[in-house]
């Protein structure tokens, strides 16, 4: 307990962890204010509702950084040492920012339905604009869950690369950057395996949705991304020197 009391106070005592939450929630309700209250009504119809719901990548973008600075924070800081002497078991250490990460991805999930929902649903509601209820339902769990998880993705990736710049690049380069470069390539059938395209068919995502996995098969995969992850990173900390 000790150990998760002192990681939840190295990010809640960091400016960086409220900016982060802050830009989310207030680019993410503006923009789902926006486009339900100012879009054209033809252009709201039930087809491009999803989009309104899963939002910008801007959100996944705040998300994975929170969960790369979890890990890399102390490196940066140069405070690792101190917290590998008071608990040598050093797995235990990446267990408890693992568990860290989880909390974040689950409040930042609850704070984004929340805002979406209340902002876009209630405007779409007020302008007698459908919207199905169990596929939005369906699309916020996955959002939930996309959030979770690439939060632990970025914590883990973190505890394999502890550099706090090369972990948030190159994170963002394998989401953004060279999934559409090297889908060219390799073709969308293994494509679609890739973390991003995982994310995207977990979301529910109906662009391209045949090229993508469903929700569940999305899910596992991405999951399987963070244990990989974890398990690296776990024999990664526990086998070189902090300095």
């Amino acid at each position: 307990m000790n150990i998760l009391r002192s990681e939840f106070l190295k990010l809640i005592s960091v400016r960086t962890t409220w900016l982060l939450l802050g830009a989310m929630i207030l680019i993410e309700g503006t923009v789902a204010g926006l486009l339900a209250g100012l879009g054209e009504k033809k252009d709201l119809r039930p087809a491009n509702v999803p989009d309104l719901l899963i939002g910008t990548p801007l959100s996944i973008l705040f998300v994975f950084t929170l969960g790369a600075l979890i890990s890399t924070n102390e490196f940066r800081h140069g405070t690792a040492n101190s917290t590998f002497l008071i608990t040598p078991r050093r797995e235990r250490v990446i267990a408890a920012k693992l568990v860290v990460g989880f909390v974040v991805g689950l409040v930042a999930a609850l704070e984004y339905i929340a805002v979406n929902a209340g902002l876009g649903l209630s405007i779409l509601s007020s302008r007698d604009v459908t919207v199905n209820s169990d596929q939005a339902v369906d699309i916020y769990l996955g959002v939930g869950i996309g959030f979770i998880l690439i939060c632990l993705f970025g914590v883990a990736l973190g505890a394999v690369v502890r550099n706090q710049v090369a972990a948030i690049v190159g994170g963002l380069a394998l989401f953004l950057a060279l999934r559409g470069t090297l889908t060219l390539f390799i073709g969308d059938e293994v494509g679609r395996y890739f973390p991003a395209e995982s994310l995207l068919g977990l979301q529910g995502n109906p662009k391209g949705k045949a090229l993508l996995l469903d929700q569940v098969d999305g899910g596992l995969v991405l999951a399987g991304y963070c244990l990989a992850l974890t398990i690296a990173g776990i024999f990664v900390t526990r086998n070189r020197e902090i300095t």
